[in-house]
C-alpha cells in the first residue's frame, strides 16, 4: 500500500496532526474570524467580538503549534490561555475552537452537566496511582494518554505567562515522553474544554494518510481499513455530525473537574 494512501486510524489522539484546515476553515467560513499575519510570522485568527484569538505557529508543510487567548475586553491583557503543541491532532484543536466560536457567537458560554473528568471516566479513564504531588491524573485505558488537573490555586496571570503549571493538561503518548500536549489555564471556558476532552478521548477512527501516523505510535494504533473514494486528505472523525459528548447527565458530586 503506498505510504500516502488514506487509511482509518484509531485512537484519534495517536493518529497524527491531520489537516490544519479543519480548525481554520471552520473559524473563518462559519464564524467570521479574521485572519492576519503577525510580525512574528504567525497567522492570527481573531473573533468578531475581539475577545478571543488563535495564533498558528508554523508554515504550510511544517509542524504547527496552536495558542488561543481569551480577553475580557478587546485590547486587555489575556485572561486565559489554551495551547496545543506541535503534533496535536487537528480534531482536538477544532473541538475546542469550534465550541469557543459557537459560544462567542451566542454571546454566552454554554453550561453543561458533563465535565472533562466525567466524560473521561465514562470512557474508562481511571485515576492514576502515580500522579505527581499536587496533581490528579486520569489515565487512558491503554495507558498512552493522561488528563492532568493541578490542585491548588495560582494567579491566572502566572499561568497565562507560563510561570506556573497550567490547571489542566492533556498528554498523549508515553507519559514520560509525551508526543504532544495541550495546556489550559484557569479561566478557560468549560464548554470548549469539555469538548476538547471528548475529542481527546474518542476512539475515532479518523482519516489519515498512512505516512502521517507517527512512527512511535505505529505499534499503538489500529489501522482499520482503506476507505473507498478518491479523497486523500485527512478529514474529521468518522462520527462527525454526532454530538461530541454522551447524553448530558449530572456528574457525581465527588468527581473532579
Amino acid at each position: 500500500m503506498p505510504s500516502a494512501a488514506p487509511v482509518l486510524v484509531q485512537p484519534l489522539r495517536l493518529a497524527g496532526p491531520g489537516d490544519r484546515h479543519l480548525v481554520t476553515d471552520t473559524l473563518t467560513a462559519l464564524h467570521g474570524w479574521s485572519s492576519t499575519r503577525t510580525p512574528e510570522s504567525q497567522t492570527r485568527f481573531t473573533s468578531p467580538c475581539r475577545t478571543a484569538a488563535l495564533s498558528v505557529n508554523g508554515d504550510v508543510g511544517s509542524p504547527v503549534a496552536w495558542t488561543v487567548h481569551g480577553y475580557t475586553t478587546p485590547g486587555a491583557e489575556p485572561l486565559w490561555r489554551a495551547s496545543f503543541s506541535s503534533g496535536t491532532p487537528a480534531e482536538v484543536v477544532a473541538a475546542f475552537t469550534a465550541a469557543l466560536a459557537e459560544d462567542l457567537s451566542a454571546r454566552h458560554y454554554l453550561q453543561r452537566a458533563s465535565t472533562p473528568a466525567s466524560v473521561l471516566a465514562d470512557r474508562g479513564w481511571r485515576p492514576s496511582e502515580h500522579s505527581p504531588k499536587g496533581f490528579h491524573d486520569q489515565v487512558a485505558p491503554d495507558g498512552w494518554a493522561l488528563y492532568r488537573h493541578r490542585l491548588g490555586h495560582q494567579p491566572h496571570e502566572d499561568e497565562v505567562s507560563r510561570l506556573v503549571p497550567p490547571t489542566w493538561s492533556m498528554l498523549a503518548g508515553s507519559p514520560q515522553q509525551p508526543s504532544w500536549c495541550a495546556e489550559f489555564t484557569i479561566g478557560v471556558p468549560f464548554h470548549p474544554l469539555t469538548q476538547a476532552a471528548a475529542a481527546f478521548s474518542t476512539p475515532g477512527p479518523v482519516l489519515r494518510c498512512a505516512d502521517e501516523i507517527p512512527a512511535r505510535h505505529l505499534a499503538r494504533v489500529t489501522v482499520l481499513r482503506r476507505p473507498s473514494g478518491r479523497s486523500t486528505h485527512p478529514a474529521g472523525p468518522v462520527e462527525a455530525g454526532r454530538p461530541h459528548l454522551p447524553p448530558a447527565r449530572p456528574a457525581p458530586a465527588a468527581r473532579r473537574r
